[in-house]
């Protein structure tokens, strides 16, 4: 390795560097509160976090691929999102498994892996078109630091609105799509070399590698492959428009890619049409025409466009460069994401696009665009992208800070339950009159959702319970009321939730999608209709019978050790057992009375 190359890598380094301790700073924070304390909980920060350890924990314990955790069923006989992008979760599953290594250390092994990864694809990425190593360091940085605020979100939107969908660095969410995220850039590069290479067989070559990534990444996340798709259609109108002396090569690299990844997208539908059937109404698959115009990548990507036409008549941006052309197929990308339902009449959560890669995609194009213009030759050049790549820093530690602080209740919370969900394993392998999946009701929703990463018991609900499409938002709305009526809520409490906004008690009563609008187009929920279900749980706990109070059978109930529980209504259909202390909360075996 020669000195300048040397010299490059040190600098696509950095970010690498960078990132990880970023996206380790809520880990950190956790370590320092607990000290020796820690009980070996991974910081959530992300709210469906929770759901995808939850199904890499029922994998690496030797579950099916069509398993649901939530419910504890070994095998639906349907698929789920889960089960069908698989490969991400068995390159975590089964790793864990063979290390014995826990869900929770495997997902901050995770965070930091997919951090390190991603910087150094995308510094690599940067530099292959730039051929600027300072440029390309700092260029990452600022795509991967600042691409929560670009779909505005996390702390900008917390200081602008104070509502957020999102905080954190989205890239990195586990396992989606954090482990997948560097294979779009890998994909990306190679496509655009099959475009660019005056060798024919080069370019057979790039194009078929290509063609093996976008198969894998359609195994991965949809959002992703999707998204890598929709790029290659942009990349390949602009070639042809505008390079019409490679037009051949551009057919010839479109053509070996669809035909390489096109194959997989017949196991792929096959498996889609094996899902389960309340898959599509938990997932908000909408049926609709209309256009998306105001997502903020998609504006990013209209201003980008803008500015690379100006330039062009200006004779400031020449079209046909490389640069110049694969920056213009980035920004129209998020065009064709968010309006492809103009034409297919389907969307499904077009959020997911905004935080998860249309908001990177544009930050890298306008990186791609400066590069045209700056030169690390000179002295203020320089100086700029270092105090570039500072700012970036600085804001990502902003990013990372907040979601710590923001988050730390809950991850405190979370890593007190581990005690009480080992108590439980503990005490069921002492009573060999207990099930082996036993039922658990934790009175909280933090605990309840993180019982399915810490075992493979069932909690009686969580907020994750209907995801895999196990169950229907019916029947998740009931088991609910039998959480909310085992747990000692009033329809007075009930209410005051729904008025709240309560994330996780809307989505239950109403849905996600109108318990976040951000996820699908749906009406607000009017204070009628709030009395209304506070009157159908008040009549539900007043008809409750014994048949009720064993569908499911409760074996275990976790309290919080400080406060007093309500447990009327547990005492009426079961009898307690003297109960365990942990560290946050108490556990009780459970007997039926009756």
């Amino acid at each position: 390795m020669d000195e300048k190359t040397s010299l490059s890598w040190q600098y696509l380094l950095i970010p690498a560097v960078f990132m990880g301790f970023l996206v380790l700073y809520p880990q950190i924070s956790l370590w320092v509160s607990k000290g020796s304390l820690w009980n070996g909980s991974y910081v959530v920060s992300n709210y469906d976090e929770t759901a995808y350890s939850a199904y890499i924990n029922s994998l690496a314990d030797g579950k099916p691929r069509t398993n649901d955790p939530f419910i504890a069923v070994d095998d639906t006989g349907h698929e789920s999102l889960y089960s069908v992008q698989f490969i991400p979760a068995y390159l975590i599953a089964l790793p864990t498994r063979w290390f014995g290594l826990s869900t929770s250390t495997a997902f901050i092994l995770l965070g930091v892996l997919s951090a390190v990864l991603s910087s150094l694809v995308l510094s690599w990425f940067l530099f292959s078109f730039t051929e600027q190593p300072l440029l390309s360091s700092a260029g990452a940085l600022i795509v991967l630091c600042f691409g929560t605020a670009a779909a505005l979100q996390g702390e900008l939107a917390r200081m602008v609105s104070g509502n957020v969908l999102i905080d954190f660095f989205p890239f990195v969410r586990r396992y989606q799509p954090g482990l997948a995220f560097p294979l779009f850039f890998v994909f990306s590069w190679l496509f655009w070399k099959s475009l660019s290479v005056d060798d024919k067989k080069r370019a057979v070559a790039y194009s078929v590698l290509a063609g093996l990534i976008l198969a894998v990444l359609v195994f991965s996340y949809f959002y992703l492959w999707t998204a890598a798709a929709a790029w290659a259609l942009c990349a390949g109108v602009a070639a042809l428009f505008f390079r019409k002396d490679a037009q051949g090569r551009t057919i010839l690299s479109s053509v070996v890619v669809g035909s390489i990844a096109g194959p997989s997208l017949i196991p792929y539908w096959l498996m889609l049409s094996n899902r389960a059937p309340e898959l599509d109404r938990v997932q908000l698959l909408e049926s609709t025409h209309s256009p998306v115009l105001f997502a903020p990548p998609l504006i990013l990507g209209l201003l980008g466009l803008l500015v690379i036409g100006i330039g062009s008549v200006r004779g400031k941006l020449g079209v046909r460069k490389h640069k110049v052309l694969l920056a213009m197929s980035l920004f129209a990308t998020p065009i064709v994401l968010f309006n492809q339902q103009v034409v297919t009449g389907r969307s499904l959560q077009p959020v997911h696009y905004e935080v998860f890669i249309a908001n990177y995609l544009v930050l890298v194009a306008f990186v791609l665009l400066v590069s045209e213009w700056a030169r690390e030759s000179s002295a203020l050049a320089k100086k700029l992208l270092t105090y570039a790549a500072v700012g970036a820093v600085v804001w990502g530690f902003i990013e990372a800070a907040g979601s710590a602080s923001f988050n730390a209740t809950a991850s405190e919370i979370r890593d007190g339950s581990v005690p009480a969900v080992a108590a439980i394993e503990e005490m069921r392998s002492r009573d060999d009159a207990a099930p082996q999946r036993p039922v658990v009701l934790a009175t909280n929703f933090i605990t309840s959702d993180i019982i399915p990463t810490l075992s493979t018991f069932r909690p009686l609900w969580n907020a994750h319970t209907s995801s895999a499409g196990g169950v229907s938002p019916e029947e998740n709305k009931r088991l609910f009321y039998h959480f909310l009526y085992f747990s000692g809520y009033s329809g007075k409490d009930l209410a005051e939730a729904l008025n709240a906004h309560s994330f996780e008690t809307t989505a239950a009563i109403f849905g996600s999608n109108r318990a976040l609008p951000e996820l699908g187009s749906a009406q607000a929920i009017k204070p009628a209709e709030i009395r209304d279900e506070v009157q159908k749980f008040e009549a539900f706990t007043q008809n409750f019978s014994a048949k009720d109070a064993e569908d499911p059978r409760i074996d275990y109930l976790i309290v919080p050790e400080k406060g007093e529980a309500n447990f009327t209504n547990i005492d009426k259909w079961y009898q307690r057992d003297a109960g365990h202390p942990t560290d946050l909360f108490t556990v009780f075996r459970l007997t039926p009375k009756n």
